[in-house]
């Protein structure tokens, strides 16, 4: 008896044999047909497949492509948002857990490359923002794709990735099972060549019509009927394991968003993905670890058991909502995070829907906006002290004017007596004084946040700038009765430092100190040598400060307590001048208190630097005394459109000493100038007609004007101005309201120091107006 090997070897052998003689034989006809049905059965199949397979391949690469960069490009909005590239960084290196991307790149809104990941070094972005007219482009082994990032509808900038595909090992591998199929479909076909001719087609008209049914509806779950276990079944075993191979690369697919699950984790943010009734079907670790729950609590509604209970209703019914209407999900709202904390949350969601139109699920995504939301409430509470400065400016620039006007009626009413007069010219004084050093601190503080104020050092006694500043807060000391007690170094400790602005320092913390402090209350104030540094306190028993108070405390329209600032005066700016002034000498300023009640100490702090060195203190001293002999008045012509003006600083001056000479328009100053020579002129800027500028470039002209020392006095303060002033030929710039003081002061400074002209020589006709 012959072995079954043997026995299908004389059939195979017999089958060739009767295609050799086809033309004589029926039998081989027919199973030159079948062969050729076979072969083409197989190839068209085969074919068909292969070739869907690739174009579903490279569709669904491309689907995924375009899915991963939706979803970079929503995390993605708030690396473009507050330009932070660290963050978009770290995001795009995420993509190293997919071998196929090899390039990553946040493009801006104007198109220029922001950040990006490379796979290898040989692959790189685009310099500019790539165009792809349809957004995704197959081009052969390369996938690329882009997708905007949006905010709103304002376009941040652009995602792009390319990613590389083994499309030729592909095709190598299906080759090779289809030539596999493809011989052993021969071989069945030979094999078969005794069965009826019944037996044979009709597998291959089976195996033909499935053939036919996934080229048309791309369906693989068809498969072909296998009526007998010969050849014919073996051939269409292979048929149906290609078709099984097939439904691998589905379930590839599904491999695919497990993968972008845990890329979502690498992600600051949550990603969840609820069924259409809102039940959570999955919710990423990062948005677990945030609220605290499980996976399990977060499917069955746990999220709305951590919502704030003022959000809670709203929040709840809003989302039922987009559930039944299938809307987009885009709500704030807060969460307990498991810090103990209430989050921010932005939370975002769409539908996914299907073929009918019927949501089948929701997929989003939770950020949390906590460091947003605490930015714009620092912003809203910046513009609250804002606007509370600017009502506050408002009255205390109106509060004198009322003391003021009341003045002038008791100075021009003939029922007042001298005493009477006298004490009206005390409150115009007080008043006026009063808002000058309003303005002072004003355009102090404006030059300070500029870094445009200049220090004006000088050799000074500590006990001079103390006595200073304690006369600066006396007013309000003996208004309320403090008891202010002063404790300083045995020795006379110099420093080199502007004695002003020092002044003025301590001025303001003890006009603070006095403010705050309840009448009777005890000041004190005291300096000391600590580790080199000179240390100044100012300690009260007032009403003290809280914790939570004092790290905002020098910052800008900064208010303790508004009723009492509002009793007391002030615009919140006083200890942000302080700190800007002791910066501005090297030091720093410090607040401590023990709590609502207990009084509070101001400590500043100024370096080893501004002690001065003794011998330069005493040569200082030799050259200002040698300069103070030889001090000397002489002609001064004031001009000012503003009559008042000219003729109260006219008047003051000549009180001086001062030969003045007073005109009211340009014309009338360079005719007087002319006449008189004066030795100085106090020119206002802004006249009608012809400027300060123009009357100074014009005296420059004159011969009596070379030498003659030309300082210009105007509301306009800026280093522009001051910039232009100089240019003009003026000397000096001041600003108004100018102190009588210190014009007098500066006169006699630039009058010591300007040569005289040969010629010049005052008037007889000076008159004072």
């Amino acid at each position: 008896m012959r072995n079954p090997s043997d026995h299908e070897k004389g059939r195979l052998w017999r089958a060739l044999a009767s295609i050799r003689h086809a033309r004589r034989s029926l039998s081989g006809k027919l199973m030159l047909v079948m062969l050729t049905t076979t072969a083409i059965a197989l190839s068209a199949a085969g074919a068909a497949l292969l070739l869907t397979d690739l174009r579903d391949n490279r569709a669904s690469w491309a689907a995924d492509l375009s899915t991963e960069a939706s979803i970079l490009s929503l995390a993605l909005r708030p690396a473009l948002s507050f330009n932070d590239l660290e963050y978009a960084e770290r995001n795009l290196s995420a993509m190293q857990a997919r071998d196929s991307i090899r390039v990553a790149a946040l493009y801006q809104a104007d198109g220029s490359l922001f950040a990006q990941y490379t796979r290898s070094a040989d692959s790189a972005a685009p310099a500019r923002v790539p165009n792809l007219p349809d957004g995704t482009r197959v081009d052969g082994e390369r996938v690329e794709t882009i997708r905007p990032v949006m905010l709103g509808a304002e376009n941040l900038g652009s995602i792009y990735l390319r990613a590389e595909y083994d499309v030729s090992g592909r095709v190598r591998q299906y080759l090779s099972v289809l030539g596999a199929v493809f011989v052993i479909g021969l071989i069945a076909a030979l094999l078969a060549s005794s069965w009826l001719q019944r037996v044979v087609t009709q597998p291959m008209e089976s195996m033909a019509t499935v053939a036919r049914q996934i080229v048309q509806k791309r369906d693989y779950s068809f498969r072909a009927d296998k009526q007998t276990d010969d050849e014919i079944g073996v051939v269409v075993d292979a048929f149906n394991s290609m078709l099984d191979q097939v439904q691998t690369h589905s379930r590839a697919l599904e491999t695919s968003e497990k993968l972008y699950r845990a890329i979502g984790e690498s992600i600051n943010y949550g990603v969840w993905v609820c069924d259409a009734e809102g039940r959570n079907i999955y919710t990423s670790d990062s948005l677990l670890r945030l609220v605290g729950q499980t996976a399990q609590q977060a499917a069955e509604f746990g999220w709305g058991e951590i919502l704030h209970p003022d959000d809670v209703d709203d929040t709840l019914a809003a989302w039922k909502e987009c559930a039944r209407t299938g809307n987009n999900w885009y709500r704030e709202h807060r969460m307990l995070g498991v810090d103990g904390k209430y989050h921010s949350i932005l939370a975002q969601g769409v539908p996914i829907r299907d073929e009918a139109g019927r949501v089948q699920r929701w997929a989003g995504i939770n950020l949390d906006i906590s460091r947003l939301k605490n930015t714009e409430r620092a912003l809203i509470e910046a513009d609250r002290r804002k606007d509370e400065f600017l009502a506050t400016l408002a009255h205390e620039l109106r509060n004198p004017l009322a003391p003021i006007r009341n003045a002038v009626r008791i100075l021009d009413s003939d029922a007042a007596d001298d005493r009477q007069r006298k004490w009206g010219r005390e409150v115009i004084s007080r008043q006026v004084h009063r808002m000058s050093l309003l303005l002072d601190d004003l355009l102090d503080v404006s030059r300070i946040t500029r870094n445009q104020l200049e220090l004006k050092r000088d050799y000074v006694d500590l006990k001079t700038v103390v006595t200073d500043a304690v006369e600066t807060a006396r007013p309000l000391l003996d208004a309320k009765k403090h008891k202010l007690t002063v404790s300083l170094p045995p020795e006379n400790l110099k420093l080199e430092a502007d004695p002003l602005r020092l002044s003025q320092v301590l001025g303001n913390l003890l006009t603070n100190a006095a403010k705050y402090t309840d009448p009777d209350g005890n000041i004190e104030l005291s300096a000391q040598i600590q580790n080199t540094e000179l240390v100044i306190s100012i300690k009260d028993d007032g009403i003290g400060l809280s914790p939570e108070v004092i790290p905002g405390l020098f910052t800008m329209f900064s208010q303790v307590n508004s009723a009492i600032d509002r009793a007391e005066g002030g615009l919140g700016i006083g200890l942000s001048l302080v700190k800007g002034l002791t910066a501005l000498h090297g030091g720093r300023v410090e607040a401590k208190s023990e709590g609502l009640g207990r009084g509070s100490e101001f400590i500043v702090r100024l370096p080893h630097k501004v002690l001065a060195p003794l011998g330069k203190v005493a040569e200082e001293a030799t050259g200002g005394a040698a300069n103070a002999s030889a001090v000397r008045r002489g002609c001064v012509l004031v001009v000012d459109d503003n009559r008042d003006a000219a003729e109260s600083l006219s008047l003051v001056l000549g009180f001086s000493g001062y030969a003045v000479l007073t005109a009211f328009n340009g014309a009338d100053a360079l005719e007087t100038g002319s006449r008189e020579r004066p030795q100085a002129a106090l020119i206002d800027i802004g006249m009608p007609g012809m400027s300060g500028h123009e009357v100074a470039r014009r005296i420059r002209l004159e011969a009596w004007g070379k030498h003659a020392v030309l300082i210009a006095l105007t509301g306009w303060g800026q280093d522009a101005d001051k910039q232009l002033a100089i240019a003009a030929g003026f000397d000096e710039h001041m600003t108004k309201p100018v102190d009588p003081g210190d014009v007098e002061e500066l006169l006699e400074e630039l009058l010591r120091k300007k040569p005289v002209a040969p010629d010049a020589s005052p008037g007889e006709s000076a008159r004072n107006a």
